[in-house]
């Protein structure tokens, strides 16, 4: 059986690395950033949506940081990147 969310994950994942650079650049920039926010929200939503919970874990993680008006904890970034760097390593 063919799986119905394949391509769907497959766009996810692509744009998953695309924003890893972005989450760089941004976590660099500022930790407390409404950008980089947005950015960890999305990616906290979608991550689970297609099954890669430790990774959306991590995301939210640094969502409710931020939506408690910290900023973004570096330890909390640094399991976030560690699940993108994972992502990518990942057979798709």
């Amino acid at each position: 059986m063919t799986d119905p969310l394949a391509a769907l994950r497959a766009r996810f994942r692509d744009r998953a690395l695309a924003d890893r650079e972005a989450l760089e650049f941004l976590a660099r920039e500022n930790l407390a950033s409404d950008e980089l926010r947005r950015l960890v929200h999305n990616l906290a939503g979608t991550a689970g949506t297609f099954g890669y919970r430790s990774l959306s874990e991590a995301a939210m993680e640094i969502d409710d940081q931020m939506a408690s008006g910290m900023a973004a904890d570096p330890a909390s970034m640094d399991r976030l990147k560690a699940g993108l760097n994972e992502l990518a390593q990942s057979p798709e």
